[in-house]
């Protein structure tokens, strides 16, 4: 069988509307010009459509001609590279998603362990930041939660009392294991103000963790967010006001 026509019958088992890149095909490690060659001819032949460099997909038939991959196979080909999870949703969809506030961006923002960049694919824009943090599977979430506390005052028409409320009793429903992993990555990863933030919640919880939260910062410097005092009554202990 030739190189061309493993790669058909590779192509052939791919679902329609869902984006792969050459290293999907597993005659690519070894021929990897033969494979690159064979998917030009498809795409020349419409049997396949390119997406961006080097990612494609078998277009879906529907009722106005092919139609292209739905948006959330979109954000997959951003967020997987070679089925490896490389990146997550953030930002005001982020906050959208947990109910934090209801409007909804016009741009997805992603945290990526890559350089800074902006995409269009038509239907969605997508910009990413780069993140420090590792990502994978396990911890998406547990960034996410940090990352709401990072940008808590940026969160577009909501009360910050309220978005706290709402994340203390996210962070009550994790397991033991996943609470040690938040506080780690956040003194790791995340700022002091982010730290203090996870503390209040924790103690306000009655959860382990504040103490090393604690030590990790400055005694003298003040956390400015209006907070209810009366909502937030240990708040003074983590210099926040």
């Amino acid at each position: 069988m030739s190189i061309a026509q493993a790669v058909q019958q590779s192509v052939d088992k791919i679902p329609a509307g869902q984006v792969f890149g050459y290293r999907r095909l597993d005659d690519y490690a070894r021929s990897p010009d033969a494979v690159i060659k064979a998917i030009s001819r498809l795409v020349q032949e419409k049997r396949l459509a390119r997406l961006s460099k080097g990612k494609f997909y078998v277009p879906k038939k529907g009722l106005l001609g092919a139609a292209k991959p739905s948006d959330s196979e979109l954000l997959r080909s951003v967020l997987y590279k070679n089925g490896r999870l490389r990146g997550y949703i953030t930002g005001p969809s982020l906050f959208n998603k947990l109910g934090l506030t209801t409007q909804l961006p016009s741009t997805i923002t992603l945290a990526m362990n890559s350089a800074r960049q902006r995409k269009e694919f038509g239907t969605i824009k997508v910009k990413t930041l780069q993140t420090r943090a590792p990502i994978d599977e396990s911890n998406v979430a547990l960034l996410q939660y940090l990352d709401v506390l990072k940008d808590i005052k940026m969160i577009s028409d909501a009360d910050i009392n309220e978005v706290l409320r709402i994340m203390r009793s996210k962070i009550a429903d994790l397991s033991s294991s996943e609470r040690d992993m938040l506080v780690s990555l956040s003194l790791e990863y995340y700022s002091p103000q982010t730290r203090a933030l996870l503390g209040l919640l924790l103690k306000s919880s009655s959860l382990k963790g504040p103490q090393e939260l604690k030590a990790s910062l400055n005694p003298t410097t003040i956390y400015k967010l209006k907070l209810d005092t009366k909502r937030w009554p240990q708040m003074d202990k983590w210099n926040i006001r």
